[in-house]
């Protein structure tokens, strides 16, 4: 008697990194949130942007779990540009009294060509960003917020949720903090920033253009190095 075994293997090196996209998702209206998390964002949005211009050039937020919530707006200051950086005192969702939670605000002049840069990068993510494919949105993590004016005057807001290591998000979540560290007084070197933003812009333009015309199921994987493969193995046992 003969017994055939059949052994499919998916190898799928990067499979957790295929449930995000890499573009931005237009965030939810806040005015939409209910309850406890109404009153947290009604609350937070105010202390945390206070001093930024209504209608933001570049405006990042970082709304972490547990730690600090903290952000940067690209403003123009007496003819000059700036990157102001806010934080929080503490955890303002946790705070045991949130009447008693500080704003950490400080400020850092731009060079004409990172002020460019910035506003290139932005625009370009206010183009790619796309309506969900599915609904991934986690707990605990961290959600970032990118806002910008468009050319009608309307602000558009787009978010990702803890973007995956290697991912093209997650390079702009590093270059976003590295601004915002720039505007909190630690010494970065703007061109080095520049350099970043004009790797990412690269990066983020080709991505569009595969995965527009559906070159590959996964772009992400391959531009990580990484290809899915299928072993189909039979083996016949007397």
């Amino acid at each position: 008697m003969k017994q055939t075994i059949l052994i499919l293997f998916f190898v799928l090196t990067t499979f957790l990194s295929f449930g995000q996209t890499q573009h931005l998702e237009p965030a939810r209206d806040f005015n939409q949130y209910e309850g406890m998390l109404k009153e947290y964002y009604d609350n937070v949005f105010p202390l945390l942007y206070q001093d930024y211009s209504e209608k933001p050039i570049a405006r990042y937020t970082s709304m972490p779990s547990f730690s600090s919530e903290y952000s940067f707006s690209i403003e123009k200051i007496e003819g000059k540009n700036y990157v102001v950086s806010n934080k929080m005192s503490e955890n303002f969702w946790y705070a045991k009294n949130r009447k008693k939670v500080k704003l950490i605000s400080n400020k850092a002049e731009l060079t004409n060509d990172l002020y460019l840069k910035i506003v290139d990068l932005y625009k370009l993510l206010e183009e790619q960003t796309k309506e969900p494919e599915h609904d991934l949105m986690g707990c605990d993590g961290v959600t970032y917020y990118f806002a910008t004016t468009d050319k009608n005057g309307q602000i558009k807001i787009g978010e990702t949720w803890s973007p995956n290591d290697n991912s093209l998000l997650r390079s702009l979540v590093v270059i976003c903090d590295s601004i915002f560290a720039l505007g909190n007084g630690k010494n970065l070197s703007q061109t080095a920033i520049i350099k970043d933003i004009d790797e990412l812009l690269s990066d983020l333009k080709k991505y569009s253009t595969v995965h527009n015309k559906g070159y590959s199921a996964y772009p992400a994987a391959e531009k990580a190095g990484f290809e899915p493969a299928i072993q189909l193995t039979i083996t016949t046992i007397d």
